[in-house]
């Protein structure tokens, strides 16, 4: 029952009348049959105004981009989390969320409400991650509460007092994009009126019943410290709210107080009765512990969630069985994770045949435990007519920076692709050898391989699809000494094409530089037929590519892998 003397009706009842859920519907109800988006996936600034004026938000008559009319754009953002809306071939139409308001349950109501209120606080920055959107809400609520009004001044201090308290910079690149707004005050509590959490009279802010309820949920659902004295089952129940690249550094201090065969013993202990997030979590800090922990696999042998585990660690030979087994288990471990898209994207990638019945097929033989209901969630999200990462391609303009003469190459492959896979695309389509560091930039964050480049993420570990959203162009930096720096664009995101080859280039200009030039051509000649040769090449480097029917299904291999749509 929620606290501060507001019953689970009244929330539920403040929630469904909460004004962003009102002018999302509204902006469903303007979209009507469909309009058209730009490749950010956001309104063409020629649709703005009469979107605004639909809301009753006052805009610009010509805008650079929706996003610069922050009162829409915050709008659009809600409803696409909640599914008022939804984007499908470069369309915006309206959601199953908007087909089914009002009649949604009143858990579901609670659930869209929480996420609607993080996706508005989110939307004043340009690069946004649900981890910090949810904390910056979660500071805000707890600046705003108390007995009296807080000026904007104090919300300031208090904020940043919160943020030093919980030891987390998390959500400090929120409060920085918040203060350099226009209205600084607007842009934070915005959010919080628009949807019933706060009341602001002037340059005061005073929480609502209904905020004091999101607090309270909030906190509860606040990731909690990871320390050295904790339990091993309490510590992969914990690291399953830590990004993934950030696993190893959040148990540092834990395994750093025992042995890594002690580490790995405890660790396999309690993934054996854990869920498959948290296993995969445990198996995955096992396998960096190194040698000195590998006699723990011996132990787990014989264990029904491990041995499939242990088996495929101790020999490269993986048998059919375990494979299945494994490609569910990591499945269910991503749909636990990250939601049922990148859960799709991993059963494809590993599964063999064409579409879901098909991989799930492929992998009935593991046995594996969860299969129905990855099958139930993977079946229920392709229903609602989202539209799966795995059927996308992104089309990249790669640019040379700092060049006399333009040089420049168009690239297609799979919005599934990791980094490390487009570091070897441009590595081809630039004529290079990989003989030199490289590193990507993407929004705050440095991505490379982290064996060769200290403090960078893994490159393999980020898909382009999440490189490129929201933002629509990275950096690639490629030899630290020549500094050859690129502009990586995301032009379009379009289904993929039957009868194509993925990567594949499609235009270029420009004669690349030679790397490590000393005698002979400085530069490389353009040559697109013998880029496609190199790029169709990846295929015999990383194994076969899977055949799709159709264009609106794809499957590919580990990353790196060529993708054919056949």
């Amino acid at each position: 029952m929620p606290g501060h003397g507001l019953l689970i009706d009244d929330v539920v009842l403040s929630a469904r009348r909460c004004a962003a859920f009102a002018a999302a519907h509204r902006l469903a109800c303007w979209v009507g049959e469909g309009v058209r988006v730009t490749p950010k996936q956001v309104l063409r600034p020629v649709d703005v105004p009469a979107a605004a004026q639909a809301l009753g938000i006052p805009a610009p008559a010509r805008v650079r981009t929706a996003r610069d009319v922050l009162a829409l754009h915050r709008i659009w953002k809600v409803a696409l989390a909640i599914g008022f809306l939804r984007i499908v071939d470069g369309h915006v139409r309206p959601g199953p969320g908007f087909s089914e308001w009002p009649d949604i349950d009143d858990d579901t109501v609670r659930e869209l409400w929480l996420t609607g209120l993080i996706a508005a606080m989110a939307a004043a920055v340009p690069v946004a991650d649900e981890a910090g959107a949810a904390a910056f809400t979660r500071f805000m609520l707890t600046t705003a509460a108390g007995d009296q009004q807080r000026s904007f001044d104090d919300l300031w201090i208090r904020a940043l007092d919160a943020i030093r308290d919980e030891d987390t910079d998390v959500a400090y690149y929120f409060f920085t994009a918040w203060r350099r707004q226009d209205d600084p005050l607007a842009a934070a509590t915005d959010p919080l009126v628009e949807f019933a959490a706060a009341d602001r009279q002037g340059t005061g802010v005073t929480i609502t019943p209904l905020g004091r309820w999101a607090l309270q949920e909030m906190q509860a659902r606040a990731p909690k410290p990871i320390t050295a004295d904790l339990q091993a089952d309490e510590l992969i129940s914990r690291l399953t709210d830590v990004e993934e690249d950030e696993l190893w550094s959040a148990a540092q201090d834990w395994l750093d107080g025992r042995t890594p065969l002690a580490a790995a013993r405890d660790l396999l202990a309690a993934a054996a009765t854990a869920t498959p997030a948290q296993r995969v979590i445990a198996v995955d800090l096992v396998h960096v512990l190194g040698p000195e922990a590998e006699p723990a696999w011996d132990d787990v042998m014989e264990v029904p969630t491990l041995a499939a585990h242990a088996r495929a660690a101790e020999s490269e030979d993986v048998s059919e069985q375990d494979s299945a087994w494994l490609t569910v288990e990591y499945a269910a471990a991503a749909l636990i994770r990250s939601g049922p898209d990148e859960a799709l994207s991993h059963l494809d990638e590993q599964a063999p045949g064409v579409g879901l019945d098909a991989g799930l097929q492929a992998v009935e033989c593991g046995a594996h435990p969860a299969t129905a209901e990855l099958a139930e969630a993977l079946t229920a999200f392709l229903a609602s007519g989202a539209t799966p990462t795995s059927t996308q391609a992104v089309q990249l303009k790669i640019s040379l920076n700092r060049m006399r003469n333009p040089i420049w190459r168009r690239v297609l492959l799979p919005a599934t692709a990791s980094l490390g896979t487009l570091h070897r695309v441009i590595q081809i389509v630039m004529g290079w050898d990989g003989d030199h560091l490289h590193a990507f930039t993407v929004g705050r964050r440095s991505y490379g391989d982290p064996f060769d480049v200290p403090d960078v993420d893994d490159e393999e570990g980020l898909r382009c699809s999440a490189a490129f959203a929201p933002r629509d162009t990275i950096t690639y930096r490629y030899d630290f000494g020549a500094s050859w720096s690129h502009a990586v664009k995301c032009e379009r995101v379009l289904g993929l094409a039957a009868g194509t080859t993925y990567p594949v280039c499609v235009a270029g200009k420009g004669d690349a530089p030679v790397e490590d030039w000393i005698d002979g051509p400085e530069s490389k000649p353009f040559d697109l037929d013998e880029i496609n040769r190199r790029l169709a090449g990846l295929a015999g480097e990383t194994g076969s590519a899977w055949a799709a029917e159709g264009s609106d299904s794809s499957n590919q291999d580990e990353p790196g892998s060529v993708t054919r749509v056949q």
